[in-house]
């Protein structure tokens, strides 16, 4: 059996799309698990489904969600998706194929690609078009490594198949929130010599958000999960990059600003140079007129997820000042 775990927090909007897509499914051997921390109708529509068990928890993170879904599975394998998300009607039956194929595998993870509906939204399309997409799309397999690991984009925890039996000896960090919770629970996997994998035959549309302020939100988000990851793997070189980078912004934004007040304006030509390139990797990259908008997208919302970063940083020292603690590696 596979156990599919769905974390939801106000999705009323999205889940009948969800469940009507796991009603659809070609393989049937499975149990679905709503773990609802809501207040809108969320569990009510979800309990419409005789092949759905809702499970009520406090708002304390999706990965308190997860943890309670993967002690309440029945199977020896748990899918993770969330309540914004679509399953094509192959979706279990790939990753059962899958783990039959490669069965040395712990977990294997796949593309989320934008839902039909949302195509031709800017916005929505930018969660896969980008550079470094927010989303992941696979065109190969790939196996994920303590060395590839800050090279390869990670699986996203809403197309996300681990064994239950992995899960039960290491558990989803309930300290992670934010951003990068499924992140940092793949690189102590990888760090344990567990085998991780990726594949673009195993995959679910997602409803992105098509607005823009909406998504700055999720980066600030982001930028505050990563943070986290870092405090608690310092030499990780993902959670290690991404920290001097928003390091690096961040001077360069105080440096502009001096620089502005002295009415020496030369370093500010960096952000239209930044963005010039930008759109000729995207031209190249067959972007079309979205190679003009696409940068913009970048600056700001890597500028949003750094602020993010920076917070968490400033937050947790102030709440943690004074005392001491040591950090994993």
């Amino acid at each position: 059996m596979i156990s599919v775990v769905v974390p939801t927090r106000n999705n009323e909007d999205t889940i009948e799309r969800l469940l009507d897509s796991l009603a659809r499914q070609s393989f049937r051997g499975f149990e679905v698990l709503v773990v609802d921390s809501s207040n809108d109708r969320t569990p009510e529509i979800a309990s419409r489904y005789p092949f759905v068990r809702v499970l009520k928890v406090p708002p304390a993170g999706i990965n308190v969600a997860r943890n309670a879904g993967v002690r309440e599975a029945k199977g020896s394998v748990i899918a993770f998706t969330d309540g914004d998300c679509i399953a094509p009607v192959d979706w279990l039956e790939s990753v059962e194929k899958f783990f039959e194929t490669v069965p040395e595998a712990a977990v294997v993870g796949g593309s989320v690609l934008t839902a039909a509906v949302l195509r031709g939204n800017v916005v929505a399309e930018y969660y896969n078009e980008a550079l470094w997409p927010m989303m992941t799309v696979y065109t190969r397999q790939i196996e994920i490594t303590l060395e590839n690991f800050h090279k390869v984009r990670v699986p996203n925890g809403n197309n996300l198949a681990i064994k239950r039996e992995v899960l039960l000896s290491n558990p989803f960090d309930e300290s992670i929130r934010g951003g990068y919770d499924e992140v940092e629970l793949l690189w102590r996997l990888c760090k344990k010599g567990f085998k991780v994998y990726a594949t673009p035959s195993i995959r679910v549309e997602h409803l992105h958000t098509g607005s823009l302020s909406r998504m700055l939100k999720r980066a600030f988000s982001y930028g505050r999960g990563h943070c986290l990851f870092f405090l608690k793997h310092r030499r990780a070189p993902l959670a290690f990059y991404g920290v001097l980078g928003a390091a690096a912004l961040h001077v360069y934004f105080l440096l502009a600003l001096v620089f502005a007040i002295s009415g020496l304006w030369q370093l500010l030509t960096l952000g239209p140079a930044a963005y010039a390139a930008l759109s000729i990797i995207y031209l190249v990259k067959g972007r079309g007129s979205r190679s003009l908008i696409y940068p913009f997208f970048d600056i700001i919302f890597y500028s949003t997820m750094a602020t993010g970063i920076v917070y968490e940083l400033l937050r947790t020292t102030v709440e943690k000042s004074g005392v001491g603690g040591a950090h994993e590696s």
